[in-house]
C-alpha cells in the first residue's frame, strides 16, 4: 500500500506547490476504485486488466496488489506533464513488495502488443482529453476477450460546463474558447491552450450514436453519478477544493440529484458511464 507520510514529505521536496495537485489524483484513484469495484469484483484472481489512462499509477497498483494483472497506459500528453514524475514518486514510497505493473507511456493503437487479451478494460476521465476517442475505442476493444468488457466515465458535456477550468459553455467550444480566453490560458493547468484544443466534448448521445454504427454492445449506467453525488455529500475535500461557490452548487446539486437523478434521463445526466463490449451473436 502507499506510504502516504513519506509520499507527502517527498513530494513537497520535488514538486513543490504543485504537490497539492498529487494529492487531487491520489484521492481520485482511491475513489474510483470503489466505482470500479462492482466490475472487477466478479473478475477470477488472476484476470487481465488494462487501464487506459493512468496517470500516477495508483489506481492500477492498488488492483495488482488485489492479485489482478495489470497493464497501464499513459502517454505523457498536454497539461499532464508531471504524471511520470509523480508515478515515479507513488512507486518509491509504496509500502512492502511493489506490485508488478508493466507500465507502458504510449497510447494504444493498432500497433499496440499486449502479452494477452484484456479481460477488462478501462479508461478513467479519458476520453475527453482525447481528440478521437472514436478510434480509441476500437483500437481497445481489439485488445479485449471475446467477453471482455471496456469501461468508460467521463464528464457529459450535454450538461453545458466544463470541469477542468470550472467554466459555463457558451453554445460551442469556440465561443466558450473566445468569452474565457484569459481564464483558460492563466489556467494552472500546464499548457492550458493545447490542452484546451484537445478537449473532444464528448456527449451520451454521440457516443450511443458511434457504438450503434459500429454494432457495439454497450451499457449506459447511472452508477457513477450516484457515486459522485454520495461523495458530494460526504467527502468535505472533495468539495472543498471545488472553492466555496462551486463547491456550494455541488453539494446543492446532490442534494436534489439524490432523488430525482433516477428520472433524469442517460443523456442529460453529468457523467458518462458506459460498459462495452464487442457483439459476438
Amino acid at each position: 500500500m502507499l506510504d502516504k507520510t513519506s509520499l507527502t514529505s517527498t513530494a513537497t521536496k520535488t514538486l513543490g506547490n504543485r504537490a497539492k495537485w498529487l494529492n487531487t489524483y491520489i484521492e481520485e484513484a482511491e475513489f474510483f476504485e470503489k466505482v470500479l469495484d462492482s466490475d472487477v469484483s466478479r473478475l477470477p484472481n488472476g484476470s487481465h486488466l488494462v487501464e487506459i489512462g493512468s496517470g500516477i499509477g495508483l489506481l492500477s497498483l492498488n488492483l495488482a496488489s488485489r492479485g489482478f494483472v495489470v497493464t497501464a497506459f499513459e502517454p505523457q500528453a498536454s497539461g499532464f506533464n508531471e504524471m511520470h514524475q509523480m508515478r515515479d514518486l507513488v512507486t518509491n514510497n509504496w509500502k512492502g513488495p511493489l506490485p508488478k505493473i508493466n507500465f507502458s507511456d504510449v497510447s494504444v493503437d493498432k500497433s499496440t502488443k499486449l502479452d494477452l487479451p484484456a479481460d477488462f478494460l478501462y479508461a478513467i476521465n479519458v476520453i475527453e482529453h482525447v481528440p478521437d476517442y472514436e478510434e480509441l475505442i476500437r483500437n481497445a476493444l481489439e485488445h479485449a476477450t471475446p467477453q471482455g468488457v471496456f469501461r468508460i466515465i467521463c464528464p457529459n458535456y450535454s450538461i453545458p460546463y466544463e470541469p477542468h477550468f470550472e467554466i459555463p459553455v457558451i453554445v460551442s467550444k469556440t465561443l466558450t474558447f473566445r468569452i474565457f480566453k484569459r481564464k483558460i490560458e492563466q489556467s494552472e493547468i500546464l499548457k492550458s491552450k493545447e490542452f484546451w484544443q484537445d478537449l473532444s466534448w464528448p456527449t451520451q448521445r454521440k457516443l450511443k450514436q458511434f457504438l450503434k454504427s459500429k454494432n457495439l454492445k454497450f451499457e449506459f449506467s447511472r452508477d457513477a453519478t450516484n457515486f459522485y453525488i454520495n461523495r458530494a455529500l460526504s467527502d468535505s475535500n472533495f468539495v472543498n477544493r471545488k472553492g466555496l461557490i462551486f463547491g456550494s452548487l455541488i453539494k446543492g446539486f446532490a442534494l436534489s440529484a439524490k432523488y430525482l437523478t433516477r428520472f433524469i434521463p442517460l443523456s442529460l445526466i453529468p457523467i458518462i458511464d458506459c460498459r462495452i463490449s464487442r457483439n459476438t451473436n
